[in-house]
C-alpha cells in the first residue's frame, strides 16, 4: 500500500507545476499555443476480481479439549465484462496533458469456496464445503487526468490518476458462513462507492480519425466508504482487487492536430493561403 501511495503524492506534485501557463497565442480551439486532440469514445473490455487474501481459523474447544475445528475461506477471482462512453482531450503540456471523462457499466464476478472441518483427537471426522459466489453489476462515473509521452507521431504512452463513483444497480450474490473469528465478514460492498484510482495505456494513432488505445486500471484509495484507505473490496471473508482490462477507440474531432491530412490539389493551407 505505501508503494501505491507514491503514486497520487508523484501526480499531485506534477498537478500544481503543471498548473503554470504558457504565454496565450492562436493555438487551436482558443487555448494558447497548445495544438488539441479532443473527441469521444467507446470502449469494450474484461474485468476480473483478484483474490486478495484468505481467511483461516484453528482452536479448540474450551469445553471439550479433544475437538479441535479448522476454518478456511478461499476467494476465488473470475473475469467479468464493462463497456463504456466518455470524451476525453489531449494537449501539448509538459505535464498534466491528457484528460477524458464518461460512464462504465461494470460485471464484477468472483467467488469464495469455506471449508469447515472437526477434529477429534486429532482424528477429522467431520467436513462441510460451501461454494460461493457474485455477480455484481454497476454503473460508474469517472474523470480522469494523467500524462502522455509520445513515442513517435504513432504511438503513445498515457498514465495518471481518476476518480470514479460506482452505484451497484444489480447484486447477485450466493454467501458463504462466516468464519467464527473473522469479525470483518460482510455481505459485499456498500450500494456506493467513491475511488481513486491508478490507469495506464498505450495509444495506437491509425490512418484515419481513430486511435485505439488498450488500458488497464484498478483503484488505489477507497473514499467512499473511507474504510482505512483499502482498495479492494470486502465480499463474505475474504477480499479481492477489481482490474478493468479495455480497448478505448477513440474518434478524433474534425480540426484536431493528429487528424490526417486532406488532399488539396490547389494547394491552399487551413488558413487560406495559396502556394507561394
Amino acid at each position: 500500500m505505501k508503494k501505491l501511495l507514491i503514486i497520487p503524492i508523484l501526480l499531485i506534485t506534477i498537478t500544481v507545476v503543471g498548473q503554470h501557463k504558457k504565454q496565450k497565442g492562436a493555438g487551436l480551439y482558443n487555448t494558447g499555443q497548445n495544438s488539441v486532440d479532443k473527441g469521444w469514445y467507446f470502449g469494450l473490455g474484461l474485468t476480473y476480481m483478484a483474490a486478495y487474501n484468505n481467511e483461516t481459523a484453528d482452536f479448540s474447544d474450551t469445553l471439550n479439549p479433544t475437538l479441535n475445528y479448522k476454518y478456511l475461506a478461499d476467494p476465488k477471482g473470475k473475469f467479468g465484462a464493462l463497456a463504456e462512453v466518455g470524451m476525453f482531450k489531449m494537449t501539448d503540456r509538459k505535464f498534466i496533458n491528457y484528460r477524458d471523462f464518461g460512464l462504465t457499466w461494470k460485471w464484477f464476478r468472483g467467488g469464495e469456496d469455506y471449508t469447515a472441518e472437526t477434529y477429534t483427537n486429532d482424528v477429522l471426522t467431520s467436513t462441510s464445503t460451501v461454494e460461493g459466489s457474485y455477480g455484481d453489476h454497476l454503473i460508474s462515473a469517472h474523470f480522469n487526468l494523467g500524462f502522455r509521452f509520445d513515442a513517435s507521431e504513432d504511438l503513445f504512452y498515457v498514465n495518471g490518476l481518476g476518480l470514479n463513483a460506482d452505484y451497484h444497480l444489480i447484486k447477485g450474490r450466493t454467501a458463504t458462513p462466516q468464519i467464527p473469528t473473522n469479525d470483518n465478514y460482510v455481505a459485499g460492498p456498500d450500494a456506493f462507492l467513491g475511488e481513486l484510482h491508478y490507469f495506464f495505456g498505450i495509444g495506437f494513432k491509425t490512418g484515419k480519425r481513430l486511435i485505439i488505445m488498450p488500458m488497464i486500471e484498478t483503484p488505489i484509495l477507497a473514499l467512499l466508504p473511507f474504510n482505512h484507505i483499502k482498495s479492494t473490496h470486502p465480499y463474505y471473508n475474504t477480499r479481492a482487487r477489481p482490474f478493468l482490462l479495455r480497448v478505448r477507440f477513440m474518434f478524433l474531432k474534425k480540426g484536431s492536430k493528429s487528424c490526417p491530412a486532406v488532399f488539396n490539389p490547389m494547394g491552399i493551407d487551413p488558413n487560406g493561403n495559396g502556394p507561394k
